[in-house]
């Protein structure tokens, strides 16, 4: 994998802060290389990569050793001052050798790996055009929270507004909280690409606009491509949270994202192990603006772990593929079920953005909605069901594990959003959210069976 790896923060020199050009310009200095790269490397006609490259790469080369370490030492006063200005040695990244709340060579192996999955098509390129600088940056977080707010901080100042949909419940709340320090949490469909449109043209303060696709927990799309040429006439950025599909189901650089956001929480650990997140972006942007934020808050992950997550990446593919196929045969089944009144799974027939879903995504996911005719009462009971320890599936709130975990949103992850909010977004008092893991499609379809016949 080193051969191939463009390091994601490579040379890179003492961080500042950029500026603004002047009024009339770009928001920021590194924007219109940004879109240049953006239109040479970034986009890409082909949605995803291969399947059998895309598990190449996961396996990787092999796991690092663990670095559970806080501090390194320097071979002198030189090279630990040289490591303070950012210069690498030998291909490590940057402050990697510092101190773990700047870098750590597990979680290095970490940001390698994850920018192979999202964008190897850009290290492609760029390596037949002998390009030495970098385009894009990965950086690893204690959590997927972690990295959404130490994006936001970066990027927002006063008087700033950021566009965004259906989101995870902390996401709203983080982006409504921001008001206090005078930035503007804007909310629209992001499955209406002229609503978006419209709200970009009426607030031209937006400077980012941030959308999940699926969204949480309606499962409602969001064109990431026809959205992401109106952020760039307007100078915004585009920020996608791909935590509902990972890598292997959707790699938003290729639809025209500028910032990618994970929780590695969900299908990259895969095993409710261990808390984490990602961000990748301009490298520029992520070097300069970017990397300071980062060092100072501190929402760095423990070694051991980025090593976690490093060792589960390996199967992602293979653990999604048979998710994918599990979620496919249930979402039939509640379809036609008598107790069931709706049922969201973007593959699915009759889905209103079916056509936009296979588009975007490899495969259909494995999360799925749906309500229980009788309401919330109704729904309540099937989820009292999962909560019994002689049964698979649990209530629990996570997702991409393989542990199924059932859940209410409107009681538990998006509790936070107002309630007009919730009913107007879909997430009603009667929905069910549904994250399909490993057990079998046939086991899950009869206890599913079961507790919605109880109701």
């Amino acid at each position: 994998m080193e051969k191939t790896l463009v390091p994601p923060l490579a040379q890179a020199q003492a961080p500042t802060v950029s500026r603004p050009v002047p009024r009339g310009g770009a928001r920021w200095d590194w924007w219109d290389w940004w879109l240049e790269r953006k239109t040479r490397w970034v986009r890409d006609p082909r949605p995803q990569m291969d399947a059998g490259v895309f598990r190449a790469l996961a396996a990787g080369t092999g796991l690092p050793a663990i670095h559970q370490k806080s501090t390194f030492a320097f071979r002198s006063v030189r090279d630990g001052a040289e490591r303070f200005l950012g210069m690498s040695k030998g291909g490590e990244r940057p402050f990697a050798r510092i101190y773990t709340r700047l870098g750590n060579p597990t979680t290095e192996y970490l940001e390698k790996v994850l920018f192979q999955l999202e964008a190897h098509h850009v290290i492609e390129k760029a390596l037949a055009e002998d390009e030495k600088e970098p385009t894009i940056g990965s950086l690893i977080f204690g959590s997927g929270m972690g990295a959404i707010s130490t994006l936001l901080l970066s990027l927002v100042k006063s008087g700033d507004a950021v566009l965004t949909g259906n989101i995870y419940g902390c996401t709203d709340s983080l982006l409504r909280n921001l008001e206090k320090f005078g930035v503007e949490a804007l909310f629209c469909n992001m499955g209406d690409v002229a609503e978006v449109k419209r709200m970009l043209e009426e607030h031209p303060n937006v400077v980012a606009v941030f959308l999940e696709s699926p969204e949480n927990p309606t499962l409602r799309l969001a064109d990431i491509e026809a959205i992401s040429r109106l952020t760039e006439a307007k100078g915004a950025l585009l920020i996608v949270d791909n935590t509902f599909c990972s890598p292997y189901l959707q790699q938003p650089f290729r639809l025209g994202a500028d910032l990618v956001i994970h929780s590695l929480t969900k299908f990259i650990n895969g095993h409710s192990t261990s808390v984490g997140g990602a961000l990748l972006g301009p490298f520029r942007f992520m070097k300069t603006d970017f990397f300071p934020w980062y060092k100072d808050i501190g929402a760095t992950p423990s070694p051991f772990d980025s090593w976690l997550n490093s060792a589960n990446i390996q199967s992602l593919a293979v653990r999604q593929e048979a998710e994918c196929e599990s979620a496919e045969e249930i979402a039939r089944f509640l379809k036609t079920h008598s107790k069931v009144e709706t049922i969201a799974w973007p593959f699915l027939e009759g889905f209103p953005q079916a056509a936009l879903a296979r588009r975007q995504m490899r495969l259909g996911g494995s999360l799925i909605s749906f309500e229980v005719k009788g309401g919330a009462q109704a729904g309540e009971k099937v989820m009292n069901y999962f909560a019994r320890k002689d049964v698979p599936m649990e209530l629990a709130v996570s997702l991409g594990s393989t542990i199924t975990y059932i859940q209410h949103p409107a009681s538990m992850t998006h509790s936070v959003v107002p309630e007009a909010d919730r009913i107007a977004r879909g997430i009603t008092p009667g929905l069910i959210r549904l994250s399909v893991g490993l057990e079998g499609a046939g086991v899950l379809i009869h206890h599913l069976d079961r507790a919605l016949k109880a109701t």
